[in-house]
C-alpha cells in the first residue's frame, strides 16, 4: 500500500471546499447567534454527501476537516461514526496516511480532554457509544483512570472547542436502530457539525433519522458518476453474466455451481488480459452467500467446495464472515496469492477490495443494497490499472453474476431480477440506460398470487363483447351479465377469466375430467325416482371385459422386459460418457447499449441433480416400483456394456447412467411400460352391466341406448354425441352405453402411468371384430381451453385395449364432429379428418 500523499481528482476538490465552506459559514453563525446553538446545529449544520462507491468518500471528508482545521474561530473536535467495526480500522488508516494534519484518537482508550487539540478525530461504531453492552457502558463511565465520553463532551464544550460528527454510510447508521442513534445524537453528542456520507441515501431511513433528531439536510453535495470514471476511480461499465444452457439441459446443472464457474471463466479472462498487458495485479473474485440458517448447513463451506470442485485451489480461497472472521480481512485485499474471497452480506458493506472484477452473489438479493454496496466493491479502478483506463473493454468493466435457489424459472423472474438490479445501480450513478429484454410485454408481471393484475380489461367495446361471448358460452358467467353497465361487464370478464384459468388447472392429477357443460350451468342433482330396464334384446354382453394390472407374481419378468426395451431405444452408452455440457454466458452491459459479448462455457454435470430428477420420473407408475425397475435397468446396461467388449464401469457410473437416460428420455420409459405392460397386462371380465338404470323419471327416449333413454347427467358434448350415435341410420351402431369412471361393471385400460382410463362410450358395432363387436370412444371439447392436450389426455390417446382396440377420439370442430389422433412428431392430439360412424369397423 502506498503512502504517497494523494491528489485529488477535479471533483474530489469541488466537493471538498463546497463541504468545507458549509462548515465555515455554520460556525460564522454560531459565533454571530450563540444562544440559537441547537436550532444552528439541527436545521442549518447538517451536510451530505452524496457520492458513489470508490469515489474516495472518505478521502474527500478527511481533507474537509484537515481544511477547516484552524480556520475557524475556535479548535474542533471530530467524532466520525462507522457502520461496522472492520471499517473503523480502514478509516484510521486512510486518515493516518492521507490526512497527515489530523490526530487520530481511540475513544476507548482515550477519554482525556486535556490535551485536546484542533483536528482531533475520534473513530468509532455507534455501538461504542450507545449500545448497552459491556465496551459502551465502560466507555460512558468515569474511573479514576479516565473520564466518561459524556464528560469529555462537557469539558471540550467548556473548553471552547466546537463539537463536529461525520456519520460515515449514514443510510446503515440509521437504519433499525434510527430511535435509539437519534436520541443519542440529541441527548449527548449535539454536535456543532454534521457530516453524512453515502453512496446514495436511502430516502426512508434517513427521513426516519431527521424525524426523530428534528433535524434538516441543508446541504447536499452530490457527486455525478461520470465525473468519478472520468477521474478513473470508478470502472467504466458493469455488466450482467446471464448464462443460457442448452435445451433440457438446465435440469442437470446444479445452477450455483455453474454460475461460480461462469463466474471464474470471466475471472481467468481478466487475470489473462492484465498478464497480457503487462500489469502486476491479480485479480480477486467476489463471492457473496446467504447467512446461515439456524441448524442449517454453512453456506461458506458449501460454496468453497463447488469451487474446489470446479478445479480452484482451495489455498486460493479465503473467507470472512461475522461468525468466521479472518483477523488479517482488509490486507486480502492486496494478497496477490488469494484469488475468491467468500463473504457474508452483513461485512458486505464499505470493504475496499480495488483488484476485484468479479462478484458473484448466490443469496436473494434486496435491490438496492445489493446494488449500492455490493456491486461497488468491484467499481473501483486498482491504481496500477489508471494509466490504462478507458481503453481496454475487459478491464474497464466489473462483472456481475446473479444465481437464487428459484433461478431459471421463467423469463419474467429474470426481467425482474435484472430489473431489481438497475434499479439499484440507478441509485448508484446519475444517468443509466434502460436495458429491455426483446419479446417481453410492456404489461405487469403478476405479483404473488394476485391473479386479477395479470388479466387486461378489454380495450375496444367488441373485444368486450367477444370476450365475454365466450366466457358465456363455457357457463363461467350469466348470460344476464350483458344488461349490465360497461364497467360491470369489464369487472365480469376479468374475473371470469381469472376463475376460468383456476377452475381448468388440474389440481388432483388423474381424477375424472368433469369437463362443464358450454352454454349452461351444471344442473343440480335431481333424486333418482325412475328405473330403466337393460335392453338385453339389443344384443349386449352381460359382462365387459377390463384390463387389469400384470400378475405381482411376475414383477420380476415385467421390469426385465421394460429395461431391455428402454436399454434398445435410446442411447444409454453415450450417457456413461456424458460429463460437460455445452453453455453460453451473455454479458449485458448494464450502463451502455452495447452488443452483447457471448463467452462459451462447459459446464459440469451434477449428479444429485441427476438423481434428483430421476427419481422423479422413476414415479410416474404407482404400480412399478423404482425399487426394482432401476436395478433392472443397471443390469441391463452392464450387460450391454459387456456384450459389445468395453470395460464395465462401476456401479455408481451406471446407475449415473441410467439416471441420466430416464431424465433426459421419459417418453421413451413410458414407451417401454406401454410395450411391456402390453405382454404382460390381464384381462378379466368386469362386474355384470346393472339390470336396471336410475335416473330422473322422464328422461329423453334413446331407440340404441343400453338403457333406451340419455342417461342423466351427460355434458353438453357428451349429450349431442349420444343423440349422434341414436341417430345413425347406417345399420352400423347396434347398441351404445355410457361407461362411467371407477364402477367396477366399466370396461377400463390400464395407462402407462399405471392410473385407469375410462373412455366415456361403449358401442356395439355391427361388423367390428373385436369381441361382441365392441368399440371405445373417448369425447373431448374443442381443445381450445387446453384440456385436450393435457398430459393426461395425451397418456390416454397413445394407449389400445387388449380386447376391444383402438379408442376413437371425436371432438367437435366449427360444429362438426372430427376424429382426433395421437400424432409422435408433435406429442399431441391433432384433428384427422371427419368422424364418419362407418369407420367404427376398423381398428385403427
Amino acid at each position: 500500500m502506498s503512502e504517497t500523499r494523494h491528489s485529488l481528482a477535479e471533483f474530489q476538490l469541488k466537493a471538498v471546499d463546497g463541504i468545507k465552506a458549509v462548515v465555515q459559514r455554520v460556525a460564522t453563525m454560531h459565533d454571530r447567534m450563540p444562544n440559537n446553538r441547537g436550532q444552528i446545529a439541527l436545521k442549518s449544520g447538517v451536510t451530505l454527501l452524496q457520492s458513489p462507491t470508490g469515489s474516495g468518500k472518505t478521502l474527500m471528508l478527511g481533507r474537509v476537516l484537515e481544511g477547516v482545521r484552524g480556520s475557524l474561530s475556535r479548535p474542533t473536535v471530530w467524532f466520525w461514526f462507522a457502520p461496522y467495526s472492520g471499517l473503523v480500522a480502514q478509516t484510521r488508516d486512510a486518515l493516518t496516511e492521507q490526512c497527515s494534519s489530523l490526530r487520530v484518537r481511540d475513544l476507548t482508550r482515550d477519554r482525556e480532554s486535556i490535551g485536546s487539540r484542533d483536528g482531533d478525530v475520534f473513530i468509532q461504531t455507534w455501538a461504542t457509544v450507545a449500545a448497552s453492552n459491556k465496551d459502551a457502558r465502560k466507555v460512558r463511565r468515569t474511573s479514576e483512570s479516565s473520564l466518561s465520553f459524556d464528560d469529555m463532551l462537557a469539558n471540550l464544550r467548556s473548553g471552547g472547542f466546537f463539537i463536529g460528527a461525520v456519520i460515515d454510510e449514514a443510510h446503515l447508521n440509521f437504519g433499525a436502530s434510527a430511535a435509539v442513534a437519534a436520541d443519542y445524537f440529541l441527548e449527548h453528542i449535539q454536535p456543532d457539525f454534521t457530516i453524512l456520507a453515502t453512496a446514495t441515501p436511502n430516502d426512508d431511513k434517513l427521513e426516519a433519522f431527521e424525524k426523530k433528531a428534528g433535524i434538516e439536510v441543508a446541504s447536499r453535495y452530490t457527486v455525478a458518476r461520470n465525473d468519478v470514471v472520468d477521474a478513473g476511480l470508478n470502472k467504466v461499465g458493469l455488466k450482467l453474466g446471464v448464462i443460457r444452457f442448452s435445451q433440457g439441459d438446465e435440469r442437470l446443472i446444479d445452477h450455483e455451481q455453474a454460475t461460480l464457474q461462469a463466474a471464474w471463466t470471466q475471472h481467468m479472462r481478466v487475470k489473462a488480459r492484465l498478464i497480457e498487458r503487462e500489469i502486476a495485479v491479480s485479480p480477486l473474485m467476489l463471492v457473496q452467500v446467504e447467512d446461515q440458517d439456524k441448524g442449517g448447513d454453512d453456506p461458506v463451506k458449501r460454496v468453497r467446495d463447488k469451487l474446489i470442485e470446479i478445479g480452484v485451489a482451495e489455498e486460493a480461497i479465503a473467507t470472512h464472515t461475522s461468525g468466521e472472521p479472518d483477523p488479517d480481512f482488509h490486507t486480502l485485499a492486496y494478497d496477490p496469492d488469494k484469488h475468491i474471497l467468500i463473504f457474508k452480506v452483513a461485512v458486505a458493506t464499505g470493504f475496499d477490495a480495488p483488484r476485484a472484477w468479479t462478484l458473484v452473489s448466490v443469496r436473494p438479493n434486496r435491490g438496492k443494497e445489493f446494488g449500492l454496496q455490493i456491486v461497488g466493491r468491484i467499481m473501483r479502478v486498482h491504481p496500477m490499472v489508471r494509466p490504462i483506463h478507458g481503453s481496454d473493454p475487459v478491464l474497464d468493466n466489473g462483472y456481475v453474476l446473479l444465481t437464487d435457489p428459484s433461478m431459471q424459472l421463467g423469463l419474467e423472474a429474470a426481467v425482474e431480477e435484472l430489473k431489481a438490479v438497475r434499479s439499484s445501480i440507478e441509485m448508484l450513478t446519475d444517468k443509466l440506460d434502460i436495458y429491455e429484454v426483446d419479446g417481453v410485454p410492456s404489461t405487469s408481471v403478476m405479483q404473488g398470487d394476485d391473479r386479477l393484475k395479470a388479466v387486461r380489461a378489454p380495450l375496444t367495446s367488441e373485444e368486450r363483447n367477444d370476450r365475454l361471448t365466450l366466457l358465456i358460452d363455457h357457463g363461467i358467467v350469466r348470460s344476464s351479465v350483458r344488461e349490465m353497465s360497461d364497467s360491470e361487464q369489464q369487472d365480469a370478464i376479468v374475473r371470469g377469466e381469472v376463475w376460468q384459468a383456476i377452475v381448468q388447472t388440474p389440481l388432483f392429477g388423474d381424477l375424472p375430467e368433469i369437463a362443464r357443460p358450454a352454454g349452461q350451468m351444471v344442473p343440480a342433482p335431481k333424486t333418482a325416482t325412475g328405473r330403466y330396464p337393460l335392453r338385453k334384446e339389443l344384443g349386449l354382453p352381460s359382462a365387459l371385459s377390463r384390463e387389469l394390472p400384470p400378475d405381482p407374481a411376475r414383477l420380476n419378468d415385467l421390469v426385465q422386459d421394460i429395461a431391455k426395451d428402454f436399454c434398445r431405444s435410446t442411447d444409454i452408452i453415450g450417457m456413461l460418457q456424458r460429463k460437460l455440457t455445452k453453455a453460453q454466458m451473455d454479458l449485458k452491459s448494464l450502463f451502455a447499449a452495447e452488443n452483447l459479448e457471448t463467452i462459451d462455457l462447459r459446464l459440469r454435470l451434477s449428479n444429485a441433480r441427476i438423481a434428483e430428477q430421476a427419481q422423479l420420473a422413476f414415479k410416474f407408475n404407482d404400480s412399478i416400483d423404482p425399487r426394482y425397475l432401476k436395478p433392472a435397468l443397471v443390469d441391463e446396461l452392464r450387460r450391454i456394456v459387456d456384450d459389445r467388449g468395453m470395460e464395465v464401469p462401476n456401479e455408481r457410473d451406471l446407475r449415473r447412467a441410467v439416471d441420466l437416460a430416464v431424465m433426459m428420455e421419459p417418453e421413451a420409459l413410458k414407451g417401454a411400460i406401454k410395450t411391456a405392460q402390453a405382454r404382460h397386462v390381464r384381462i378379466g371380465p368386469s362386474d355384470p352391466i346393472p339390470e336396471d338404470y336410475f335416473g330422473p323419471e322422464g328422461l329423453a327416449r334413446a331407440t340404441k341406448g343400453a338403457y333406451g333413454v340419455f342417461p342423466d347427467r351427460l355434458n353438453k358434448e357428451e349429450g349431442d354425441f349420444a343423440r349422434f350415435l341414436d341417430a345413425d341410420e347406417t345399420g352400423t351402431v347396434k347398441w351404445w352405453l355410457r361407461n362411467p369412471e371407477n364402477t367396477r361393471w366399466a370396461t377400463q385400460l390400464l395407462l402407462p402411468s399405471g392410473h385407469r382410463f375410462f373412455p366415456d362410450f361403449v358401442v356395439g358395432v355391427r361388423g367390428r371384430t373385436t369381441p361382441d363387436g365392441i368399440a371405445l370412444i373417448e369425447i373431448k371439447d374443442d381443445g381450445e381451453t387446453g384440456r385436450l392436450n393435457s398430459d393426461n389426455n395425451v397418456e390416454k390417446a397413445r394407449v389400445q385395449h387388449r380386447d376391444y382396440r383402438n379408442v376413437f377420439w371425436t371432438f367437435r370442430s366449427d360444429g362438426t364432429w372430427v376424429r382426433g389422433r395421437y400424432s409422435d412428431s408433435l406429442h399431441k392430439i391433432v384433428e384427422q379428418d371427419r368422424f364418419e360412424i362407418k369407420e367404427l369397423v376398423f381398428l385403427a
